[in-house]
Formats: C-alpha cells, structure tokens, sequence
C-alpha cells in the first residue's frame, strides 16, 4: 500500500479505537447482565480492527505503529 493511503487509513483506524476505547469506558459503567454482552461484541470488534486492518498496514510502514512496539510483538 502507498504510503498515503497508509497514513490515511492509520488515522482513520485510529479515530475508530479512540471511540471504541470511550464506549469500553462507558459499557463498564452498565449492569452485568448488559455489560457482559457490549464487551463480548467489542472485544472482537477491537481485536479485528487491529490484526486484520492495522497490522498489514504496521508490517509494511513499521513507522505507523501507533504503540511504537506493538508490531514487534506479533512477529
């Protein structure tokens, strides 16, 4: 992938943890019968979002890890 493209999809990926990360924050704060529920959806969610979107994108332009390390621990 371009390095454009990568830079702008890395930003966009971004924006989507960052609101994935609030909503986290605020399904703690329900009941356990629907808590249990919202983080079982989301942990997937967020799970994918990084190995099959971010991943590729880190593997191929190492410099776009948004962790800085994180790639290094998947290889």
């Amino acid at each position: 992938m371009d390095r454009i493209k990568a830079e702008e999809l890395m930003g966009i990926y971004g924006r989507v943890a960052a609101a994935l990360n609030d909503a986290t924050y605020l399904v703690l704060s329900l009941p356990e019968a629907e808590r249990a529920t919202h983080l079982q959806a989301l942990g997937p969610f967020m799970a994918d979002l990084w190995l099959k979107l971010q991943l590729p994108i880190v593997r191929e332009h190492r410099d776009l890890d948004p962790d800085g390390n994180r790639y290094r621990q998947h290889e």
